[in-house]
């Protein structure tokens, strides 16, 4: 073999040897390639409960009528509707459930006064389904009943 040949063949072999320093280092195996920390699993959970949250929006008139609040009564989107309204209300902005009755309120007869946000927790676990209802979550706005 001529002298470039064998360099290059030198140069495969030793790129081809580092491939496994990560494998036998562990200091370096959680930060080199070819196994970086992956992103999949960048935010991963230890095995626990799986709970998720129902929301549902009530709203209520000044006659008493409660009447469910969705997309299309709301005027947007349901990721609209739970981004920008339900889960600020869950967190108690209070403002947004004024905005919310405002833009609930264009073009009505009978108003609403009242916002409700009713949630409920359901677990899965070892055992089973689990169900929680949590505490209603209420805005009022006193303003719009002296109308």
């Amino acid at each position: 073999m001529r002298p470039s040949k064998s360099a290059i063949s030198i140069a495969i072999l030793l790129v081809i040897a580092l491939h496994a320093v990560p494998v036998v280092s562990a200091p370096i195996r959680l930060r080199t390639w070819p196994f970086l920390e992956w992103t999949m699993y960048h935010n991963a959970l230890p095995a626990g409960p799986v709970e998720a949250d129902m929301r549902r929006l009530v709203a209520v008139t000044s006659s008493g009528r409660e009447v469910p609040v969705d997309k299309n009564l709301a005027g947007v989107s349901r990721f609209v509707l739970i981004r920008q309204y339900m889960e600020p209300m869950q967190s108690g902005d209070s403002m947004v459930a004024r905005d919310l009755l405002v833009r609930l309120n264009r073009e009505r007869n009978d108003s609403f006064v009242e916002i409700r946000l009713k949630i409920e927790t359901y677990s899965v676990t070892d055992t089973g389904l689990a169900r929680k209802v949590q505490p209603v979550i209420s805005y009022r706005n006193d303003s719009l009943l002296s109308r």
